[in-house]
C-alpha cells in the first residue's frame, strides 16, 4: 500500500472528449446499479439504487458554480446551494473527542460504510469519542454535496465556539469525501457554488485527524494520498488545488484503491467499495488514534 509519496505536481483541468464521458458515465451507472459504492461488501448494497440522470452526447458544462469540464460536473449530486438552517452545536456529555461522518451517496445515517471504522477509533482512545453523522442529503439530487460543505463548515464553526477542549475526526466517503474536502477548502477552490462560508481558526485547529475515502476529487499528486492507485490519475471530477488542503498537512490521509472509478478517472465501481475489506480500515483507525493522542497532549 502506497502512502505518502511526494510528488508536487499540478494538471490544468483538462476537457474531457465523448469517449472518456461515455466509459465515467458507464461507471457510474455501475455504482448506481449496486447501491452507490457503500465501502462494504456486495451483501449489504440494495440491488438497485435510483440512477443518475444525464447525457453523453456533450462534454460537461458549467452550471450553477460546477466547474466545467469535468466529467460528472453536470450530473450527479453537484450544482449550488443556499441554506439557512440550524446546527448542532452542543458538546458530547463526558466525551473529548467527536467523530464526524460524511456518509457516501445513498447511505443512511447510523449504518454507512464509515461508521465501523469510527467504532473502531472509539476503542483505540478508550470509548472516549462521540459519532456524529452530518445530516445533509448524501443523495443524487443537484446541491447535494454543497449542502453537505454548508452544514459541515457551520457545524464545526458552532461547536469550536461551544466545545473548547474537544477535538475532531472527520471522515468522508464518496460524495462525502468531496464534502469534507471542499469545506476545508478556501471557499474559491471548491467545486460547487455555496454559501461561501469559511472555517474558523479555532475549528481548524481543534480538528485531530481527517479521513477521506474515495475522493471524487482525489489528486495523485497529493502527498496525503493512500492505497494502490494510479499516481498519474485523478478523481473523476478533476484534482484538488496543490494547496487546497495545506493547512491539514500532517492530519489529513486521502485513501484510494487501484481502480476505483471515483477518484480513479476510468476505474471499475467495484474497486469503489472494498476499503473495509482491504486494511484501509485497520490504517485509518491506527492514524486517527495516533493523531487524537497527540492532539491531546498524550
Amino acid at each position: 500500500m502506497r502512502f505518502g509519496h511526494r510528488m508536487h505536481r499540478r494538471r490544468a483541468p483538462a476537457r474531457i472528449g465523448r469517449a472518456a464521458l461515455a466509459a465515467a458515465f458507464a461507471g457510474m451507472l455501475t455504482l448506481a446499479a449496486a447501491g452507490c459504492g457503500s465501502s462494504d461488501d456486495a451483501s449489504r448494497s440494495p440491488s438497485a439504487a435510483p440512477s443518475p440522470t444525464t447525457s453523453t452526447s456533450a462534454p460537461a458544462t458549467d452550471s450553477g458554480g460546477a466547474e466545467a469540464g469535468h466529467v460528472g460536473s453536470d450530473m450527479l449530486f453537484n450544482g449550488p446551494d443556499h441554506w439557512d438552517g440550524d446546527v448542532e452545536a452542543s458538546c458530547p456529555a463526558g466525551k473529548d473527542v467527536r467523530i464526524i461522518i460524511v456518509r457516501g451517496t445513498l447511505e443512511q445515517a447510523g449504518d454507512g460504510s464509515l461508521n465501523e471504522l469510527a467504532r473502531m477509533i472509539d476503542e483505540g482512545v478508550g470509548g472516549r469519542a462521540a459519532v456524529d453523522d452530518l445530516g445533509y442529503p448524501a443523495s443524487w439530487k443537484a446541491g447535494s454535496e454543497a449542502r453537505g460543505v454548508n452544514m459541515l463548515v457551520r457545524t464545526l464553526n458552532a461547536q469550536a465556539d461551544a466545545c473548547a477542549g474537544v477535538k475532531t475526526v472527520l471522515l468522508g466517503y464518496s460524495q462525502g469525501a468531496m464534502v469534507v474536502g471542499d469545506a476545508l477548502s478556501a471557499p474559491e477552490e471548491r467545486f460547487n457554488e455555496d454559501d461561501g462560508q469559511r472555517l474558523s481558526e479555532r475549528a481548524l485547529a481543534d480538528i485531530a485527524a481527517v479521513e477521506l475515502f474515495g475522493d471524487p476529487r482525489f489528486d495523485g499528486s497529493a502527498d496525503y494520498g493512500a492505497g494502490g492507485y494510479d499516481a498519474a490519475v485523478d478523481g473523476i471530477l478533476g484534482a484538488r488545488g496543490e494547496d487546497d488542503l495545506r493547512a491539514l498537512q500532517g492530519r489529513l490521509v486521502s485513501y484510494c484503491n487501484a481502480d476505483d472509478f471515483a477518484c480513479q478517472l476510468g476505474g471499475r465501481g467495484d474497486a469503489h467499495g472494498l476499503y473495509r475489506s482491504n486494511g484501509s480500515f485497520d490504517e485509518g483507525a491506527q492514524y486517527a488514534v495516533t493523531r487524537i493522542r497527540a492532539a491531546l497532549g498524550e
